[in-house]
């Protein structure tokens, strides 16, 4: 005989066994092999995880708030560390968890930050997204408009290459900045003045005061660009811009000097036409996106652009789901897409992946979508990691079971809440070089049972 509540505990067993709340949760044979990078946002501990959801590696770098990890060619480890009030260092740990490089660029302008997103090119040298301070003063003498524009710094975009030359230093051999490429039609005695629609390849400093609910909601956060991408083929930088609902292409194949003269304004611009004195709400494809990025030679859509397109809740621009999708470009990849006095030629749409009820998929977020070699796609949003098949399937998902901010892992049958958390990279198939000189022997699951 058995007591009413130790039956009870052992139905709750049982049932944790069949409906997992954290770990692996969906595995089915349509599934790509192969391994992911649990990074729960601002932890100190990274995990690589197997396609059946077991441990096998792990970083422990005490002391870090890491964000966007990725594993590099090499083995080792990349991600960004932020220090609250201070700069954002780009950091490179070996497999036993040792920094071996870093980077903030904190002395390089006033108030220079990396932030959101980084790439290693393939000449060695990093990419990075920063983010710059500007004087309301600076902005009107721009031709920001003072009486809608509120008082204090503004926080603008701009671009680095960075060659690594010790520990804890680098060069900058390139530089692109937002700054020297903009037009306003508000004050004919302020720098940049001329019509915007016709400058569509410059960016209207006014475009987001104009949008008064987006602008007080995000203060003086300008742009807020969220990632980048680099094509070999065009030698072109991807950048989204997640406030301008926009993915801006401009070319990398430049000096520092032309890239802030006329060769650096944009070659392509996508998602938002009124962002350049075009088209009405209606025909705004982006929503506040992440992600925007080429799909790599060789993979199914190699050339094609995919991203993860956010909904928000800001009025005039309800669109209160979040969906994964591939675009064709045109003219990919030369010559440059090219733009008439109306609007730049528009991009294609080849595949949306929405959920079954696309309010399961809300995510305001950041979130990471990326193609596969067996054409599944491989999605991250707030701690899960998930692959779909071409239909929107789920045929693989994964829970973190870590909580934010270096909580300890949950048991099986609790839930963890994370805002974001993903890797910069998610999805390592087995064949990936960094995978190499990694013992990969499974340590079990990273949840707890009890």
């Amino acid at each position: 005989p058995i007591t009413r509540a130790q039956a009870a505990a052992m139905l709750a067993r049982a049932m944790q066994r069949a409906e997992p709340t954290v770990g692996l949760v969906v595995n089915e044979p349509q599934a790509a092999r192969g391994y992911t990078i649990i990074n729960t946002h601002r932890s100190d501990e990274v995990y690589l995880v197997d396609h059946l959801g077991r441990e096998v590696h792990a970083w422990k770098l005490e002391g870090h708030e890491i964000i966007q990890a990725e594993l590099l060619e090499n083995g080792n480890l990349m991600f960004l560390h932020n220090i609250k009030g201070g700069p954002m260092y780009i950091k490179e740990a070996n497999r036993a968890g040792n920094i071996v490089w870093e980077y903030n660029g904190w002395d390089y302008k006033h108030f220079a930050r990396i932030h959101h997103d980084y790439l290693k090119l393939p000449n060695g040298n990093l990419l990075l997204l920063m983010r710059g301070l500007m004087t309301q003063q600076e902005a009107v003498a721009a031709g920001a408009d003072s009486r809608l524009s509120p008082p204090g710094a503004w926080l603008y975009d701009f671009l680095l290459e960075v060659k690594p030359t010790g520990l804890n230093t680098g060069e900058v051999v390139w530089e692109w900045s937002i700054l020297d490429h903009l037009i306003q039609d508000h004050d004919p005695d302020k720098d940049n003045y001329g019509p915007i629609a016709g400058h569509p390849r410059r960016i209207d400093i006014n475009y987001l005061i104009r949008q008064p609910s987006i602008w007080d909601e995000w203060d003086h956060d300008w742009t807020h660009s969220n990632a980048i991408d680099y094509d070999p083929v065009s030698d072109q930088i991807m950048i989204s811009v997640r406030n301008y609902s926009e993915l801006w292409i401009i070319d990398h194949n430049t000096t520092t000097e032309e890239a802030a003269g006329t060769k650096g304004d944009l070659l392509y611009r996508w998602g938002n036409p009124r962002a350049y004195g075009a088209g009405d709400y209606q025909d705004q494809q982006l929503f506040w996106q992440h992600d925007t990025h080429w799909i790599p030679p060789s993979l199914p859509g190699e050339g094609n652009v995919i991203y993860v397109n956010n909904g928000n809740e800001l009025p005039g621009l309800q669109r209160m789901y979040t969906s994964i999708e591939e675009i064709t470009l045109p003219s990919y990849p030369n010559p440059p897409p090219v733009w008439s006095s109306q609007s730049f030629a528009s991009a294609q749409l080849q595949w949306v992946h929405t959920a079954h009820n696309p309010a399961d998929l809300y995510f305001p977020y950041g979130a990471r979508a990326r193609r596969l070699t067996n054409g599944n796609t491989v999605i991250c949003r707030g701690g899960t990691v998930l692959q779909v098949i071409p239909d929107g399937t789920t045929v693989w998902k994964y829970i973190s079971p870590v909580p934010e901010r270096n909580g300890p892992p949950v048991h099986q049958g609790d839930k963890v809440q994370t805002r974001a958390g993903c890797s910069s990279r998610p999805w390592y198939e087995p064949n990936y070089p960094g995978l190499k000189n990694i013992d990969l022997t499974p340590k079990g699951p990273i949840e707890h049972y009890r």
